[in-house]
């Protein structure tokens, strides 16, 4: 019966030349390495390797085996990938988004449907989201955009719409509403972990000085104490309140608003459909 250490040692002396090179990478005497080619041999019925004065070397069997060899370790590991994502899909949920906005609502919402589970969530690049999710590397994502393809399931999640927000005596205050172009050009504050958001706000305003801050809270004392424009969100309002003293405009422009929806490989669907029938209940859309 032959062996996955018989296969990953037949790959070692493919790789290292020799046997006495690859004996020492696989931490055993030559001699056990050998015989256990031996074995190998025996097993397949064929000669592995061409025997000279001082050396042994791989012949063409040799060299097929090794190809035979790589695919079945190959295919191996990704069993065990495969499994060990399985069991700890039951155990674990990671769920990646562009902005993290959309992650306030569903986080409590899968600790609520699923309590026994750890929750892992990531802000990531936008065009990273279904790569990312095909490669299993997140059960879920939520993009911006509707995916139209046969292999994910897509469902709406939730809005997001940009907001400006001013001071009373600003001299935008007056205006019902705003466009990027009004900002070109501004001094304004910035939280700047906001994922794709940042991009388009440097996409838009390019000649506009923004003063970032990384940490939520200490920005929002910043902007209570400012008289500088600052951007928020009707998701953002929702989850910590309109501050006093602000003026709250919308921004009139296409990009300003987005429709978030939640994504999973569509062989998923079923393992989800509580969290599933759950947000195509709980949000008007």
């Amino acid at each position: 019966m032959i062996e996955l250490n018989q296969l990953e040692q037949l790959i070692y002396i493919a790789e290292n030349k020799t046997i006495s090179k690859a004996a020492k990478e696989l931490l055993i005497s030559q001699p056990a390495l050998s015989r256990s080619m031996q074995r190998l041999e025996s097993d397949l019925g064929v000669e592995l390797f061409d025997h000279y004065k001082n050396k042994i070397v791989l012949n063409k069997n040799g060299e097929l085996a090794v190809k035979h060899a790589q695919k079945i370790i190959k295919s191996i590991q990704t069993m065990i990938n495969d499994v060990q994502d399985y069991d700890q899909s039951f155990h674990r949920i990671s769920i990646a988004t562009c902005s993290p906005a959309p992650m306030w609502d569903i986080e409590p919402l899968i600790k609520e449907l699923y309590p026994q589970i750890t929750i892992q969530t990531a802000v990531i690049n936008k065009k990273d989201l279904l790569t990312k999710l095909k490669e299993k590397e997140y059960h879920l994502v939520i993009t911006p955009e509707y995916i139209d393809d046969s292999q994910y399931f897509c469902i709406p999640y939730v809005e997001e719409d940009l907001l400006l927000s001013l001071p009373l005596n600003h001299p935008l205050a007056s205006k019902k509403e705003i466009k990027f172009h009004d900002l070109d050009g501004q001094t304004m504050l910035l939280y700047s972990n906001i994922g794709f958001w940042h991009d388009l706000h440097m996409q838009k305003t390019p000649k506009t000085k923004y003063l970032l801050q990384e940490e939520r809270l200490t920005f929002n004392e910043i902007v209570k104490a400012s008289t500088l424009p600052s951007y928020t969100s009707n998701l953002s309002i929702k989850r910590e309140g309109k501050m006093s003293d602000r003026v709250i405009l919308p921004i009139n422009e296409e990009e300003a608003h987005v429709t978030y929806y939640v994504v999973m490989l569509k062989k998923n669907k079923k393992k989800y459909k509580d969290l599933i029938d759950k947000i195509d209940h709980y949000y008007d859309y």
